[in-house]
């Protein structure tokens, strides 16, 4: 699936005016922006994956995407109308002021940004950990809050087990504090030490 990024919709887009970053409701959001907020006046629809991986993106209107939206630890996304995907994967800074809708996963463990969603979010599976997330509508099938490599505070280990598949969640317990020692010591052997991060181990969702 093709992936697009600000540099791929560039030329859909213009600068931010002021009046433009009035609109943004989250201050501390507003305040970590600068000149170089890009805007797309009126709905947008984009074909493939979306990866905010540097600058700030700002929709007037409603953003629909059929694959995966990610925002990375230097990126902004803020949308003023609804958001439709298929995963949304959390770690820099996000404000959707409609409904947020995904078929998939809602994923954040990162603690680099703030995740603010004013309408429902609906997914089948929802996985918070040190990210900083607030809805205060959310509707989950299945649910899990955790705090990174320490505990699961919220959820049934089991029902995740069964969305996201044996081999997947395997590598997933130990970022949601649920690995016990033989699974520490395996991990140190594993080459990708890093398998928790990003969207690849919910393939099945």
């Amino acid at each position: 699936m093709k992936k697009h990024s600000l540099k791929s919709l560039k030329k859909q887009l213009r600068k931010a005016t002021d009046e433009d970053l009035e609109q943004i409701q989250d201050e501390d959001i507003q305040d970590c922006l600068d000149e170089g907020v890009l805007v797309h006046e009126g709905d947008l629809t984009v074909s493939g994956d979306l990866d905010i991986n540097s600058g700030a993106l700002l929709v007037l209107g409603n953003l629909t995407v059929s694959g995966e939206v990610t925002t990375d630890e230097t990126g902004t996304l803020v949308v003023t109308g609804n958001l439709q995907g298929r995963h949304l994967y959390l770690e820099g800074n996000l404000e959707i002021q409609g409904k947020a809708t995904l078929s998939g996963v809602v994923y954040g463990f990162y603690e680099a940004g703030i995740s603010r969603v004013y309408g429902r979010t609906t997914a089948k599976l929802g996985l918070i950990g040190n990210h900083d997330w607030a809805c205060d509508d959310e509707k989950f099938k299945v649910s899990g809050r955790f705090s990174n490599f320490s505990e699961l505070e919220e959820g049934d280990p089991e029902a995740i087990r069964k969305l996201v598949g044996d081999k997947e969640f395997a590598q997933l317990k130990s970022m949601l504090g649920l690995a016990g020692e033989d699974d520490e010591e395996q991990e140190e052997e594993d080459d990708d030490k890093n398998a928790a991060w990003g969207l690849k181990l919910f393939h099945r969702v």
